[in-house]
């Protein structure tokens, strides 16, 4: 049933509340009738020859080179600078790291149900602002409370403009065919945003003092208006405009109405209905395992290299950087065959190739840059390949009608599972003085993944179990 809403509610013309499937349309002329979107594009229509959606994927993409430089890969480089500042140990960067994961864990359910409520502009636009005044706030640290404070308040900023949740969600509303490659794309901005580790290492050394804090304050003031000024490019999904996912333009009716089946069929389970699957719960547990390598390699890297393995902290930045520029392969590939091949075989080989990786840090204990290119191809490889599958699989798996309250789910319980990655590291090296101990135990973690993608079920009967969950909605709706 179509239902008027007041247009002061709506930031758009016809905003689609995915959770309950009903569309909520303003008509474009005052005293017309109310249409489904779909209605509105008729059949002999031409292809836009510019499809809008990527420019989701672009926004995207900006998005998030932001915050890699400024906090997800940024942060990374101005640990040892902050600690010699302060005289902290590396507990406390591994407690940071660690509650960063719980904070996104924590929050990421939330988002993800928000996105029914909201729309995806306020919620970038927003969480881009909080993120930017946390950032402010740890260039004006004095102590340990104010850091864990003004961190607490970036890591919310940055749950809900990353492309942890809610990107994901507008990639899948977007694509429907090429969802696993415009997946890969839009969580690109990591390998952009990469290069800047090298830029924070060298601005902080050529400061020298308190360089570490303009880093942050500049880097804030940037996010603020940056991410303000993408928001204005975000759109909800392509019905509110009356358009198909992947810009497709029915020729005919035959055409038009194979279109609508396979909408309905993409509507999916309800929450209730995923959280009753098997694949949500072996899905999650796999992420979680693989969360806590990423995090402890992610949030260590810079310092296993240099204290471990005597790099320079210029060469462990490269390290970052080339690692990034390497998950580019795993992104766009990763996400390019979910959309051809057997998801369950790709994430077999993510799993193992992660924990090839670590192995070889293990067995040949590189000392330079072009001695550790095999951990860096390896892991970057497998840890890109691992980005679009949140919003890929979800939509392969359960559909769009639940698919952001999904989403946050999957994020939320593989972050927290995550946090124990960093912690554990960190108090290892306390501890023992290295990380040697702690990398054994990343092998058999991300090996010991493996065999759970088969335990998931095939492609074709995920399509089958959720074309048949849309055909029940579909006919409750009409009876």
């Amino acid at each position: 049933m179509l239902r008027h809403t007041p247009p002061r509610l709506l930031l758009f013309n016809a905003p689609v509340d995915y959770h309950t499937k009903a569309l909520y349309l303003t008509p474009s002329t005052p005293g017309a009738p109310l249409v489904d979107p779909l209605d509105r594009q008729p059949t002999g229509r031409k292809r836009p020859r510019f499809f809008y959606g990527w420019r989701i994927v672009a926004a995207s993409v900006a998005t998030n080179t932001l915050m890699s430089a400024a906090y997800f890969q940024g942060f990374g480089a101005l640990i040892l600078p902050m600690e010699n500042h302060f005289g902290w140990s590396r507990t406390i960067s591994g407690v940071a790291l660690a509650l960063r994961n719980v904070e996104t864990g924590l929050v990421s359910p939330l988002i993800g149900f928000l996105l029914i409520r909201v729309t995806a502009r306020q919620m970038v636009f927003w969480s881009g602002l909080i993120m930017g005044i946390g950032m402010i706030g740890l260039g004006l640290i004095n102590g340990l409370v104010t850091f864990f404070i003004f961190f607490v308040i970036a890591s919310l900023g940055a749950s809900g403009a990353s492309h942890a949740v809610t990107w994901p969600v507008l990639i899948a509303r977007w694509f429907r065919r090429k969802r696993g490659l415009a997946m890969g794309f839009a969580v690109m901005g990591p390998i952009f945003g990469s290069p800047f580790v090298i830029l924070n290492t060298s601005i902080e050394q050529s400061i020298g003092h308190n360089g570490w804090r303009w880093i942050f304050i500049g880097y804030g003031l940037i996010i603020i208006v940056g991410i303000s000024l993408i928001a204005l490019v975000v759109r909800n999904s392509p019905e509110e405009h009356g358009l198909y996912p992947d810009g497709d333009v029915p020729e005919d009716e035959e055409q038009e109405a194979e279109a609508r089946s396979v909408a309905r069929s993409d509507a999916g389970f309800t929450l209730r209905e995923v959280l009753h699957t098997r694949e949500f719960w072996i899905l999650l547990s796999y992420m979680g395992g693989l969360f806590i390598v990423n995090s402890a390699i992610h949030g260590h890297q810079i310092p296993y290299f240099v204290n471990d393995l005597g790099f320079s902290p210029t060469s462990a930045a490269i390290g970052v950087t080339l690692v990034f520029t390497f998950s580019a392969f795993g992104r766009i590939g990763g996400g390019y065959l979910m959309d051809h091949g057997d998801y369950r075989i790709i994430l077999f080989i993510m799993a193992v190739v992660m924990g090839l990786s670590v192995l070889y840090l293990q067995l040949a204990e590189p000392t330079s840059v072009f001695t550790a290119l095999p951990f860096i191809a390896m892991f970057g490889v497998g840890f890109g390949s691992m980005i679009p599958i949140r919003g890929t699989l979800g939509g392969l798996m359960f559909g769009l009608r639940s698919l952001g309250p999904v989403i946050g789910l999957l994020q939320g319980g593989a972050v927290l599972a995550g946090m124990i990655g960093p912690l554990y590291l960190g108090v290892m090296f306390t501890i023992n003085g290295s990380y040697r101990e702690a990398m054994w135990s990343l092998v058999i973690i991300a090996f010991a993944m493996a065999p759970l993608a088969f335990l998931m079920s095939s492609p074709r009967t995920l399509r089958e179990r959720k074309a048949q969950a849309g055909g029940t909605e579909a006919g409750r709706e009409a009876s």
